[in-house]
């Protein structure tokens, strides 16, 4: 009942000149059913042998036209009826009454509230004429009868019309439906890709940077830390890929507020300088030891400092330092992360810029700033996050 009470008010507060379009088939079939109604009624006040009435033909034939009229403009074709009716109503045409109330339906399904009401009322000022009309052959109970034919095509037309409401907007709430899980499942896979990233990228650069050191070095120590490393590296990568997996089974939720690791920042910062002064470069840190920060700036930052740590190990073999700061001021977090590679040296390592690219789009969707470019220092990736957002 809301749900009608609703396309009633919105089918009363249409404009003017609002409609309803009539569906390709229905159009062809108004126009055919228009031509066939003017040929026939040419040929019958052609063969009656009775004197020609003008004034019905004209009405009937403006009737007709405006049938056909409704297949491209249906409020002129119902302005162009109400003319006709108040035409007929004044030279006391009783012909295509029944027609006027039969169109009505048609009238109430494609024209606004307003446009119905004036034609209802013209067409019954019609009636009464007739009705009145000293040497009229309507009896009122003929009159009570195309009354109550015009009343249920009246509703009718405004039934139908209330069914294609509904039905539209049953089409635009499936629509937005589908739009919304479209859009969630977008969001699981960004979510996914991002996990099996920070493992390929992460762990699998760091098994594969230190196999390389082995095959290198017949020393029996540095043998023996790239051998741990990767043993790590390996069973990290093992542990989360089962985690991504739980939750493409749905055994864990995804969220973005996760936070990759379970100390936060100092648990990041830690395994990153692990990482980097295993493959011999030297980490300096400027971080507050009571930081307090959302878990939303949380996830962020820490992927910035492990994608940034994977980009030294890939691409930034000539690095032999690395600083790290993090400041909080003015409600904004900042996070630089420097190194002193040369130019032109990487590890020969295959890059797709995938983990640059979502961290640009994680920092402006947070309101924050992130860039990552060459300086004469090296190379610096800096990200901004206001800790409102």
């Amino acid at each position: 009942m809301t749900t009608v009470r609703a396309n009633l008010l919105r089918y009363a507060r249409a404009p003017l000149w609002a409609y309803q379009p009539l569906r390709p088939l229905a159009r062809r079939a108004l126009v055919i059913l228009a031509a066939v109604t003017l040929v026939l009624d040419s040929l019958f006040r052609a063969t009656t042998g009775q004197p020609p009435n003008v004034g019905a033909a004209v009405v009937a034939t403006i009737i007709t036209i405006a049938l056909a009229l409704f297949a491209w403009r249906p409020p002129v074709a119902a302005v162009l009826l109400t003319l006709a009716a108040l035409g007929a109503a004044a030279v006391g045409v009783p012909d295509s009454l029944l027609a006027g109330a039969a169109i009505l339906g048609l009238v109430a399904f494609t024209c606004s509230a307003v446009l119905t009401a004036v034609y209802a009322l013209a067409w019954a000022v019609w009636l009464v004429a007739v009705l009145v009309e000293p040497d009229s052959n309507f009896t009122p109970l003929g009159g009570m009868v195309i009354a109550v034919l015009s009343l249920v095509s009246l509703l009718i037309g405004i039934a139908i019309r209330q069914q294609f409401e509904r039905a539209r907007n049953l089409a635009t709430q499936l629509e937005a439906a589908e739009r919304e899980v479209a859009e969630q499942l977008r969001h699981e896979r960004d979510l996914i890709a991002d996990e099996l990233h920070d493992i390929v990228a992460h762990e699998i650069t760091i098994v594969a940077l230190h196999a390389a050191v082995l095959e290198r070095t017949d020393d029996t120590q540095t043998r023996s830390k790239s051998q741990t490393a990767i043993r790590e590296a390996a069973v990290q990568a093992l542990t989360d890929i089962r985690r991504v997996l739980g939750m493409v089974r749905g055994e864990e939720a995804l969220s973005p507020e996760r936070i990759p690791s379970p100390d936060g920042i100092p648990g990041t910062l830690a395994a990153v300088t692990r990482e980097l002064n295993d493959a011999g470069i030297t980490v300096t840190s400027d971080v507050a030891t009571d930081l307090r920060l959302p878990s939303t700036s949380l996830v962020a930052l820490t992927r910035v400092m492990r994608e940034s740590a994977t980009n030294v190990l890939k691409h930034a073999t000539g690095a032999r330092n690395v600083h790290i700061s993090l400041t909080v001021e003015r409600g904004w977090a900042h996070l630089e992360f420097s190194d002193d590679s040369p130019p032109a040296r990487t590890a020969g390592l295959p890059t797709s810029g995938y983990g640059i690219m979502r961290l640009q789009e994680r920092f402006r969707v947070f309101g924050g700033s992130f860039s990552a470019e060459r300086e004469p220092r090296g190379w610096v990736v800096s990200a901004s996050l206001p800790l409102e957002s």
